[in-house]
């Protein structure tokens, strides 16, 4: 069985990057003259990033529209985050405690077929990421070949050919595979649509906290709160069919809040 991973707030805690983000947005609409309240704000943006699943610059464009100050004013705004924010990533993403130990648990298990478990990544990120995870020691448990970073591919989740990629770099048919993630609507929808196995990690999205929670995760084969919890659940999930069927999704953790 092959076992994609996300990166961003599954595997890498992007919390404070995410604070610190919300936080320097704000001061340069102000510094900008641009007045917006901090409980408009968070609802704004919040809610764009929940519904409108819009990039930054249209979130950024948006918010400057809304408040009267114009389209410049986003690009301003948004020019700002690269020079004075964005290089702040690197330094403010860490491995979730439990990284290390699930990934090299993983490696060194077998799936009900008897099969090593193989480890990819398809992940929105920049092409730095792939030097940090390398730093923090993660690299090395995943195939080189089928570590898929949006930046160097040109294509982004939730699109199917970036999961179509990753199978075919894997050489793997979909339902050979696991799709394991944080981001319901971004990971786990697009790779049950195309017929893959899925982990939903019901985190926080730190990138819009206090969002409601999915209504119905149908999409969801299991649902954990830590990646200490993936080995068990891919038991479940790789017994043989004789074993399997019948069995309910389990459920691990309600009332998760998560972006839709």
């Amino acid at each position: 069985m092959f076992l994609f991973f996300d990166i961003g707030d599954t595997l890498v805690d992007e919390a404070d990057f995410a604070r610190f983000r919300h936080a320097s947005v704000h001061q340069f609409f102000r510094e900008r003259g641009c007045a917006i309240s901090d409980a408009q704000y968070r609802a704004d943006l919040n809610n764009l990033s929940m519904q409108g699943r819009m990039t930054l610059f249209d979130q950024l464009r948006w918010l400057a529209e809304r408040n009267g100050c114009g389209y410049l004013m986003g690009m301003a705004v948004f020019r700002d985050y690269i020079l004075r924010v964005a290089p702040e990533a690197p330094g403010r993403f860490r491995p979730f405690a439990d990284a290390h130990a699930t990934l090299a648990a993983l490696a060194g298990e077998r799936d009900g077929d008897g099969r090593a478990y193989r480890l990819g990544v398809i992940a929105n990120q920049p092409v730095w990421i792939r030097g940090r995870l390398r730093e923090w020691k993660l690299l090395g448990y995943f195939e080189e070949e089928c570590v898929i970073i949006s930046d160097e591919v040109a294509i982004s989740k939730p699109r199917p050919e970036i999961f179509q990629f990753a199978l075919e770099q894997a050489r793997v048919e979909p339902e050979e595979a696991v799709m394991i993630g944080n981001d319901y609507a971004f990971d786990i929808e697009p790779a049950k649509r195309l017929g893959m196995r899925t982990v939903w990690i019901e985190r926080e999205d730190p990138y819009a906290p206090g969002a409601p929670p999915i209504a119905h995760p149908v999409a969801a084969d299991e649902r954990i709160a830590e990646l200490a919890e993936l080995p068990d659940v891919l038991a479940r999930l790789s017994a043989p069919a004789s074993l399997a069927n019948g069995r309910a999704p389990q459920r691990t953790r309600t009332g998760r809040k998560k972006r839709a």
